[in-house]
Parts: structure tokens; C-alpha cells; sequence
């Protein structure tokens, strides 16, 4: 019981600390926004550059890095921010009966949601492309779009600038991300919430000259700032299994351990076989649960991911021979556990361990590692379930 209240405590610090900074750029859009707006012409444009600097660097970055999901919501408030000031030039204050503006209300948190949930990792994809030529295409056929959403009745009442029409397509896309963030709580995700909150915002107020650029600023701000965060920290940090990444075991093992230290190299017995059977989605799921349940035991050691299949605990100070004795212990314990999914369905699973101990002919951790996973792959060639020593 007190474990559980621990992980909660742990998972409420961990949403305020990736909350911070997104809500922290719009708090200060707000305070920006009712507290000086209007702005005087210099000050408004020195708004619109730094939006214009920071869009084209993120969208470059993003472009670079193959980020789909941080691209694409930048790429939209940047067409968004194009559009309505082309309108606003157009048709003066009568821009917001405009087909096109009406059209870009509705087709806006749509296109964010479906953006925000698309299955799409990798920008520079086949589905990246069709996911590019949908969003383009959308723009040929905005008059046509808005001069049907004319015909929806009451459409011309509103709050400030948008339909309520909208606005309560708007709230429902808002409530469906913060839903998803109560289940996927990363960076990214939490700060997509704000920069569509702050996207929304703006186009409320877009009638009043600085509202768009603000918000607009921020928007860009919140995404660009998470994104480079969020490719940092997984880096250094593995999100879905929360350890830390290889690189950080690297960084460490040069820094922060002590000269004496054994590593126990772990990996699930058949789990090439195993991920056919219950595919990716249930075999991250599962290294998750295997991941608590060695945190649950009793012993002090850290945990990294060392690759795709194999994790590492690390115990300072301790030798080889004590450390298979634990070793041992956790791989007991793991084999007579049973794992449960929310489907009720549970599965048993036992896995392998390899020790390898920091010596003197060790050059760095490099090494340490190396000589551990090869004589774990050495040992699946005769058996599973085993510990063996590196020597």
C-alpha cells in the first residue's frame, strides 16, 4: 500500500515537472496578452518575428530529427497564423463571416486531433507523405468547405471570433487529449495540450490586433521547447520503461560510479518468440511490469536499458559473487510471478542474467557490458532461465 501512494506521489511530481514549462509559456501569453495588449507597432512586430524565427527553426529541427507528430501541430498554427492575417487584410473586420475563416475554425482542431492521434512516428515516411498531401489538400477545397458550414443554422452566433459551433469542437478535442495524457503522460503530449490551448486563445481574440501573434508566439515556444526536451531526454531517459537510456549508463559508469561495480545483463527467455505471439503493444507492457516488479525487491541497484532486449542493473561496490547471489534471487522471484493484463489474461515468464564485474583491465564500462552480453548470448545457445558469470 505504501508503495502504491509512492509510485502516485511519484507520477503526480513527474506530470507538474512536464507541465511546467508549456503551462509557464502560456501563463505568460495571458499575463502578456491582458496586461499590456494593445501593443504598440514595434513591440507587435518584434512579436511577429521571433514567432517567425522560431516556427522556421522548429519546423527545420523537426524536419531534421523526423518528428511527425510536433511537425505537423507546427505546421498547422503556422498556416493558421498565415491564413487569418491574409484574411484579416482581405475582408478588414468582416473576415470572421468569411467562408474560408468559418472553414479554418472547424477544420482546425480536427485536423490537431487527428494529428495528435495518428500512428505516425516518422515524418519522413510513406504515410508522412499521404499525411503531408491530406493537410495540402485541405486548403484547395477551404472555400468550398465553408460555404456548406455557412448553411449550418445558428452559425453566426459566437464568443468573440469563433463559432460556438466550433468552440465546442474545440473543448471536445482539448478534453480528448487531456484524457490521453491522464494514460500517456509524456512531454510531448502534455505539451501539445497548451499549445492548442494557447492556439485556441488566440483565435478568439483574433479581432483585437496582438491576441493572434501572442498566442501564436507561444504555440511555437511550447512545441519547439518540447520537442528538443523530449529528443534530449530520450537520450538519456527510456519514457515507456522509465530507466534511464544506455548513454546515461555510460555517462555514469564514467562519473558517478564508484571504481568497484558488477552489472547484471538481463533479457526475457524467448522473447523474439514471445513478441510474435502478443505483439509490440503487449511486450512493452509487459517489460513494464517486469521492470516494477524487480523495483519492488529488496535490493539497491539501477536500472538502464542497454538495448531493445536487454536491461542492466548496476550494483556498486559489490563483487561478482555477491551479485550472482541476488542475481539468482531476482530470477527466482521473477519465475514464480505472474504477469496480469487488463484483460484479465495473465502470463508467466522467467528470464536470464549475466554478471559481469568492473576490473582493473577494464578500459570503461564499454567493455563491462560487452563481456556480459556476449556470454548471455552464449548461454541461450544451451539453455534458459540461467545466471551466468562473465569472466
Amino acid at each position: 500500500m505504501a508503495g502504491q501512494i509512492t509510485n502516485h506521489i511519484k507520477d503526480v511530481f513527474a506530470t507538474i515537472k512536464k507541465s511546467f514549462i508549456p503551462a509557464l509559456f502560456c501563463a505568460v501569453a495571458l499575463v502578456m496578452f491582458y496586461g499590456k495588449a494593445p501593443y504598440e507597432t514595434g513591440f507587435n512586430q518584434t512579436i511577429h518575428y521571433i514567432f517567425l524565427t522560431i516556427t522556421f527553426i522548429g519546423l527545420g529541427f523537426l524536419y531534421l530529427t523526423n518528428r511527425a507528430k510536433p511537425f505537423f501541430s507546427l505546421l498547422l498554427g503556422f498556416c493558421t497564423y498565415l491564413a487569418v492575417n491574409w484574411l484579416k487584410q482581405r475582408d478588414s473586420a468582416d473576415f470572421i463571416n468569411s467562408p474560408e475563416y468559418l472553414c479554418l475554425c472547424f477544420a482546425l482542431p480536427l485536423n490537431l486531433l487527428a494529428f495528435y492521434f495518428l500512428p505516425l512516428t516518422k515524418l519522413r515516411s510513406r504515410l508522412g507523405q499521404y499525411a503531408l498531401l491530406a493537410l495540402l489538400t485541405q486548403f484547395f477545397l477551404i472555400q468550398h468547405a465553408g460555404s456548406i458550414i455557412l448553411q449550418i443554422p445558428y452559425i453566426n452566433i459566437a464568443w468573440e471570433s469563433v463559432p460556438l459551433w466550433s468552440l465546442a469542437l474545440w473543448v471536445i478535442t482539448l478534453i480528448t487529449i487531456l484524457a490521453d495524457i491522464s494514460l500517456n503522460n509524456t512531454l510531448i503530449n502534455t505539451a501539445t495540450f497548451y499549445a492548442d490551448s494557447c492556439l485556441l486563445i488566440g483565435l478568439v481574440y483574433c479581432n483585437e490586433p496582438s491576441a493572434l501573434t501572442t498566442f501564436s508566439c507561444a504555440f511555437s515556444l511550447i512545441l519547439v521547447f518540447a520537442a528538443i526536451m523530449e529528443l534530449y531526454h530520450q537520450y538519456r531517459y527510456d519514457y515507456l520503461d522509465h530507466v534511464s537510456s544506455q548513454n546515461s549508463y555510460l555517462s555514469h559508469a564514467n562519473n558517478k560510479f564508484p571504481f568497484k561495480y558488477t552489472i547484471g545483463l538481463f533479457c526475457i527467455d524467448n522473447r523474439d518468440k514471445l513478441l510474435t505471439v502478443i505483439g509490440p503493444h503487449k511486450m512493452q507492457i509487459l517489460e513494464q511490469m517486469l521492470i516494477n516488479r524487480i523495483r519492488e525487491l529488496p535490493y539497491d541497484f539501477k536500472l538502464y536499458r542497454y538495448n531493445e532486449s536487454e536491461l542492466i542493473m548496476v550494483f556498486k561496490n559489490e563483487d561478482a559473487k555477491h551479485t550472482r547471489e541476488f542475481a539468482d534471487n531476482i530470477r527466482h522471484t521473477i519465475a514464480a510471478s505472474e504477469f496480469i493484463f487488463t484483460n484479465k489474461k495473465s502470463l508467466k515468464i522467467t528470464i536470464s542474467v549475466c554478471v559481469s564485474e568492473k576490473t582493473r583491465k577494464d578500459l570503461n564500462a564499454v567493455e563491462v557490458t560487452e563481456r556480459a552480453h556476449n556470454a548471455l548470448q552464449k548461454a541461450y545457445r544451451f539453455n534458459y532461465n540461467v545466471t551466468t558469470v562473465a569472466s
